[in-house]
This record gives structure tokens, C-alpha cells and sequence, in this order.
């Protein structure tokens, strides 16, 4: 789906247009092929770059074509887990964004939410580089917020469900931290093409800073992640064996006892087997192992 719209510095608010005029935006959402051959040949555009806009599995990167600059970065998926692509293209004459899905933050540029002047396209541009990456700010600190609340409860009662939760969360950190890497460099590429102002170009460098300082805290979760895996692990492995443990002592105090049973109710002749005290016999003697083995097991600090 192919739609336009324009806002001049004195207009109050954005507005959709019919079709394409000089200084407008082009929002492009999941397009056809017959959308992308249209917009390749009215708009003169590297149809391999419109092409990357949709594939999820896309190189963030900046490319150059005459007067057109593309610029491929990753965005979060509606569930703030996954990444997608999103391309904006910029133009003399047009700024162009492109995805498979909407992406909210364009949403609230079309609700009128943000000062979107088309006519201003370096000041679009850091307006959709800025909404893109709050957007990871957030999920990143809100997953960093959960690892720490998370940390208490999986030292004093850890569960298998507290290990899946972990590796969740380390995957999306994962693709975090790539996004940020890529992202860092993407930003370095395009203050090397384009002729910022002084302040936007002090914008830039920010965006490079809580980039640097997002990767950062991804980088502090996961080791975190894995300090809390490890713990976890060995924590759920010493309770099996102290199951197991448990299990063979007990097996070894019923089998012993149940041998001697066993034995003396053979139908052959046993050694006391007449003597009206074998009872007490056989059941002292079983009460003595009992009290061997226990004593044992605690000098080896196994109970």
C-alpha cells in the first residue's frame, strides 16, 4: 500500500494527498510487486533496496545512489521481541519509508502526535531515527528491568519456568545488542553523507551516545543472564541429586531389612528359628544397621 502525505512549516497538521507532490512523504506498507516496479520506474529507485525494506532478515546499512540515499535499520516487531526492517529513503524532492508492517511510532506521525513537516526532510529524518530508537530504549530497559526483578526470586526459589523466561529474554537481547552494533555504524555512514547542521548534528552524535549506552545495558543483562543461568542450572542440578541421594538411602534401608525378612520366612531350616526371642533378635539386629548407616552417612556429611 502506497500513501502520500505533506506538511508545509506553516501548516497546522499533516495532511494525506491524492497523489505525489514536490516535498511529501511516501509511506509504503507491505508492498506488491506491482507496487515496487511502480515505485522503481515513476520515481527512478533501486529496486533491490525497495526489495530489502521487506526482508526481515536484512543488513542494517546506508547506500548512496546519485542523489538518493538509502538508509535499511531494524525496528521492533509489535510483540517488542522480534526485529523487522524499515527503510527510508531520502530524496531532493521526497522522503520515502518502507516496511512490511506498520510500525506504531508512524502511526503517531500520521495522528498528527509529532512535528512531521515534510518540507524539512533532514528534521523528518531525525524525527524517525529518534521515534526508532526510543522504541528500543524502552523494550531494552524494560527487559533489563525484568532480569533484576527476576534475580531474587530465581537465587531463593529457581524453577524451570525461571530458566525459560532467562533464555527468552537473553534471545531478545541478543538481537538487540546485533541491532545496536549495525545501528552505531549506520549512524557514523550517514553523518558521513549528509551535510548536517551543527545541531543536528550534535542530534546525531546523541542518538550515538544512547545507542552506545543501550548496547551497553544489553550487554550487562546478559551477563546477568547468564551469571543467573549458570546459578540456576547448578541449583536444579544439586536438588536432583539430592533426590537421587535421598532415593538410594532409602532404598538401601528398606533392602537390607527386607533380605533378613525375607530370609527367615524361607520354609528351611534357620539358625535360631525356635527360639521364642528371634523376633527381638532380627529386629535389633535390623535397628543396629539402621544406626551404622545413618552414622555413617552423617561423618561423610552426606545427610
Amino acid at each position: 500500500m502506497i500513501t502520500y502525505y505533506k506538511r508545509e512549516l506553516k501548516g497546522k497538521k499533516l495532511k494525506k494527498i491524492k497523489s505525489f507532490e514536490k516535498n511529501c512523504w511516501i509511506n509504503v506498507v507491505n508492498p506488491t510487486e506491482k507496487e515496487i516496479s511502480y515505485l522503481t520506474k515513476n520515481y527512478d529507485l533501486d529496486e533491490p533496496n525497495l526489495i530489502s525494506g521487506t526482508d526481515k532478515n536484512e543488513v542494517p546499512r546506508v547506500e548512496k545512489d546519485d542523489k538518493t540515499l538509502y538508509i535499511i535499520l531494524k525496528i521492533l516487531s509489535s510483540n517488542k521481541r522480534d526485529l523487522e526492517t524499515f527503510l527510508i529513503i531520502m530524496s531532493p524532492t521526497y522522503i520515502l519509508t518502507l516496511s512490511k508492517n506498520q510500525p506504531k511510532f508512524i502511526d503517531k506521525i500520521i495522528d498528527n502526535t509529532t512535528n512531521f513537516v515534510t518540507t524539512k526532510k533532514l528534521s523528518c529524518l531525525m524525527t524517525l531515527l529518534l521515534k526508532i530508537n526510543n522504541e528500543f530504549e524502552k523494550s531494552t530497559l524494560h527487559i533489563a528491568k525484568q532480569v533484576n526483578s527476576e534475580k531474587k526470586a530465581i537465587v531463593e526459589r529457581p524453577s524451570e519456568r525461571d530458566l525459560d523466561n532467562l533464555l527468552f529474554q537473553e534471545e531478545s537481547l541478543n538481537h538487540f545488542v546485533s541491532s545496536y552494533k549495525y545501528t552505531n555504524l549506520v549512524y557514523e555512514r550517514i553523518i558521513k553523507q549528509i551535510n548536517f547542521m551543527e545541531e543536528d548534528e550534535e542530534q546525531m552524535q546523541d542518538l550515538k551516545i544512547e545507542a552506545k549506552q543501550g548496547l551497553d545495558i544489553c550487554l550487562a543483562s546478559l551477563k546477568t543472564i547468564s551469571n543467573l543461568r549458570n546459578h540456576l542450572e547448578v541449583s536444579l542440578s544439586n536438588r536432583l541429586n539430592k533426590v537421587i541421594t535421598l532415593l538410594t538411602i532409602f532404598t538401601v534401608v528398606i533392602t537390607v531389612p527386607a533380605a533378613i525378612s525375607g530370609l527367615y520366612g524361607m520354609n528351611i531350616i534357620l539358625p535360631l528359628q525356635n527360639n521364642p526371642h528371634i523376633f527381638s533378635y532380627l529386629l535389633g539386629t535390623i535397628v543396629i544397621f539402621w544406626s551404622i548407616f545413618i552414622l555413617y552417612l552423617k561423618k561423610k556429611e552426606i545427610i
